[in-house]
């Protein structure tokens, strides 16, 4: 009796704490599915808050009537982001990524200067980046590539194992497979891969992968898509070599911008990241700060499948401004077109001497505003198509002549008979000869016996016009005698010639010829270095865009004007001048005009039958005044240089031509033509065609 009261009283209290349980059981339900449902709800469906930051579309370069050089469109890229990316399993990730690219043939970026087949070699022409990376391993200089490739795959550093190492906990991978973990990896690194930089793996992957990789996310942590804007252009074979390219983020790109104050922090959201593509040269590089724009912020959630559950931009991206040229597009290709057209011409005509062109082997052309200073078309031969460039690279770094140099800036020349226009404007200036004096040629200059300095032709009487017509050496080498060296030199730099024009893309400064120059070279100076300078010859060497400054002065009657390639800074839509370029005197010659008239009546004979170039401008309709030069490159070879103006009597443009091999200086007269040929038949449709696409201020 006792023990059943017992058990009646334990089974009461095991009922009291049950019911107590599901009273407490419905209260806790009742409180998550009522009070706090929605918060449960979404913690249980959104599994990842992501800031992710949105790019700014890159500002466009464009012509001076507005027409684009430059687009953009979307693209995707691949990221590994360190905050989801699991430690240990980096490798099998980043395998499983590789192993879709492949499949799909689409790269990955590997900067990895080593073969990608074993035996594992170092790939040539790569001793920078070779270098680089056995600093990275801190091992020694003379390690090899297998050496190499064994200290990043231990497990010191990213624990890829080739099969060679006895920790069994580590999977054996074959050795290409371990040289592609191992090139993302050191990429990685180099990036400054963490918790605060994100690494693309892959660039503008394409619909197809991007939808894969978001199909498998749940399976990929730590890997995502992302949107950025990608570079474009209407022709790529446009003005490659001055709009310049857009390139990925490297370490030292990082290291400068954060010691500027330029990169991502909390309190500078719109700084610099690690995906971030930036200008690496030409415009691109020189107007990086007005054409990035400012980048946004955005705050993803995500399910537990990744996706997207809601997305609040919480910093909106600012797009980057327009770079409005100088150049004209339609007449940028023609200058294009007339170079290619001309040199290989030459090269394909077996019945051409050398001195008409038969070794031509590569060119630049200038087309400039003398009035203002503008360019109006730079071209090159050989060239290349941006579209292309990252693709065609290692072929085109290894061609020869250069496609990817830039001779218009970058390429020095001596000038030939194009400088005695310099000597004629100091001459004249300084006394040394008179407007009507002349100078008697016999096709030998008798000054200096041991010197058997010539000219090509017996001109005999011979004063300024005439030298210049004729491009009598005679004459200018007892000018440039009387002037001196020093005196030479200075209206040459009157000029701009041998120094920096100022343009707003990478260009070099050249020299004139001087004793300390000549000496610096291990050669002695004498008399008849005086001379040679006189007519061009010698150590001065010039860029084709210099040459474009000083026939512009020419025309200009001595008014040197600053040379640009950019117009205006414009808002994105171009309803905004955020600046302007002036329109500047960079000097003012002290050569009187009536100098100047004498110096062009020359180059104008020089156009009319007798002159250096006449048959070549039969039939134009214009006046044009030019000057040929034949400045020798090699010992048995000559470039060709020619410079002119139009109309001689009111100048609209000045053409600086050259032409690697080229011969005689008229060989780059059929360039300066077609060039001219097509400004003045188009320049009064313009308004026509484009309505209102007028020229941009």
């Amino acid at each position: 009796m006792k023990n059943n009261k017992l058990n009646d009283k334990r089974l009461i209290i095991i009922l009291a704490l049950f019911l107590a349980i599901v009273i407490l059981f419905i209260y806790e339900i009742t409180i998550v599915q009522i009070a706090n449902g929605e918060y449960y709800k979404n913690q249980a469906t959104a599994v990842k808050v992501v800031k992710q930051y949105v790019p700014a579309v890159r500002g466009e370069i464009v012509d001076r009537y507005g027409r684009p050089f430059t687009t953009n469109r979307v693209g995707y890229d691949i990221i590994l982001d360190r905050a989801y990316l699991p430690y240990g399993k980096e490798n099998e990730i980043i395998l499983e990524i590789v192993n879709i690219l492949e499949h799909y043939g689409i790269e990955w970026h590997d900067a990895l200067p080593i073969s990608k087949t074993a035996p594992f070699e170092f790939l040539p022409n790569n001793d920078y980046a070779i270098s680089k990376l056995k600093k990275a391993l801190e091992i020694n200089e003379y390690a090899t590539a297998e050496e190499c490739m064994y200290w990043l795959c231990h497990q010191k550093f990213y624990n890829i194992n080739m099969g060679k190492d006895e920790n069994k906990e580590i999977i054996p991978y074959p050795p290409e497979t371990a040289r592609k973990i191992a090139g993302i990896r050191y990429e990685m690194v180099q990036n400054a891969f963490s918790l605060e930089n994100i690494y693309v793996l892959a660039s503008d992957v394409g619909e197809t992968v991007r939808n894969i990789i978001l199909e498998r996310n749940f399976a990929l942590p730590g890997v995502t898509i992302m949107e950025n804007p990608v570079r474009e252009y209407v022709d790529g074979t446009l003005a490659p070599h001055i709009l310049g390219i857009t390139g990925p983020m490297y370490k030292e790109n990082m290291d400068q911008l954060k010691a500027e104050g330029k990169w991502w922090s909390k309190d500078n959201p719109t700084g610099y990241r690690t995906n971030d593509y930036l200008g690496k040269s030409g415009l691109e590089y020189t107007y990086e700060e007005q054409l990035r724009g400012k980048s946004g912020e955005k705050t993803l959630v995500l399910d537990v499948r990744g996706n997207v559950v809601s997305a609040t931009e919480n910093i909106p991206p600012v797009p980057g401004n327009t770079v409005v040229t100088t150049l004209d597009r339609d007449l940028q290709r023609v200058a294009q077109n007339a170079l290619a057209e001309v040199i290989e011409g030459y090269q394909a005509d077996p019945d051409l001497s050398h001195d008409n062109g038969r070794d031509s082997i590569a060119g630049a052309v200038v087309v400039q505003d003398p009035k203002t200073g503008e360019i109006l078309a730079m071209a090159n031969y050989p060239s290349y198509n941006i579209s292309n460039y990252t693709k065609d690279y290692n072929e085109l770094s290894k061609q020869k002549p250069e496609p990817l140099l830039n001779r218009a800036t970058m390429g020095l020349y001596r000038p030939g008979s194009t400088y005695k226009p310099v000597v004629a404007a100091a001459g004249l200036q300084e006394g040394s000869v008179g407007i009507n004096e002349t100078i008697f040629c016999n096709h030998i200059y008798g000054r200096f016996p041991d010197y058997p300095a010539q000219c090509m032709h017996f001109d005999g009487d011979t004063d300024v016009v005439k030298a210049l017509q004729r491009s009598c050496n005679i004459y200018f080498y007892e000018t440039g005698w009387r002037l001196g060296i020093d005196r030479q030199n200075l209206y040459a730099s009157y000029f701009g010639l041998g120094e920096k024009t100022g343009i707003e893309i990478n260009e070099r400064k050249g020299h004139l010829s001087t004793p300390e120059f000549h000496t610096s070279l291990g050669a002695e100076w004498s008399n008849g270095n005086v001379i040679q300078a006189a007519i061009g010859q010698l150590d001065h060497a010039f860029t084709p865009v210099q040459m474009a400054g000083y026939v512009s002065t020419l025309a200009n009657d001595g008014v040197r004007m600053k040379s640009h390639l950019v117009k205006s800074i414009k808002s994105y839509d171009l309803k905004e001048t955020v600046n302007q370029t002036p329109i500047e005197v960079a000097m003012e010659l002290p050569v009187k005009k009536e100098y100047f008239e004498v110096i062009r009546e020359g180059m104008i004979k020089a156009t009319l039958p007798g002159g250096t170039s006449w048959w070549l401008w039969q039939g134009f309709p214009y006046t044009v005044a030019s000057k040929t030069g034949s400045p020798q490159a090699t010992s048995e070879l000559l470039d060709s240089a020619y410079i002119c103006y139009v109309p001689a009597e009111d100048p609209q443009i000045a053409i600086s031509v050259m032409i690697e091999h080229g011969g005689q200086g008229y060989t780059g007269a059929p360039v300066a033509r077609k060039i001219a040929e097509a400004y003045f038949n188009t320049s009064n449709s313009f308004d026509k065609v484009q309505g209102s696409n007028s020229i941009l201020e």
